[in-house]
């Protein structure tokens, strides 16, 4: 396999690609396997023309291939990668936004398990 000494500028152009908020919802919705232009347009309620620049832009970045069968395309993953790192993302994306709502006060801090033999706070 060939193994380019610095994929920095190639990482960056894949995450370019994922940058843009509907271009995401396009790359999202390839999760559930290929797909034509006008199914992906429908589904999502966008015009062909739009889907297809960000198609082209997610082919750009390496995120997706295109497979011709006679006249039809079907655009997937590059990669079955592509996929864990939407999922990734979304991992990270929800643990964030837990975290910033965790209630801080005493009331509802996790208490720590009691060890036999030793004090309690306030048994002082």
């Amino acid at each position: 396999m060939v193994q380019p000494t610095n994929t920095t500028p190639l990482k960056a152009r894949l995450f370019r690609a994922l940058a843009d908020e509907p271009r995401l919802v396009v790359a999202e919705e390839l999760a559930n396997g290929e797909q034509r232009v006008s199914d992906l347009a429908e589904r999502l309620h966008m015009s062909q023309s739009s889907v297809s620049t960000h198609l082209a832009a997610l082919h750009a970045g390496g995120a997706v291939v295109r497979r011709a069968e006679g006249r039809q395309a079907y655009y997937g993953f590059a990669h079955p990668t592509v996929g864990r790192l939407l999922q990734d993302a979304e991992e990270i994306v929800v643990a964030a936004v837990q975290d910033a709502y965790v209630c801080s006060r005493e009331c509802c801090l996790p208490t720590a398990p009691s060890i036999p033999g030793t004090p309690q706070a306030g048994s002082l």
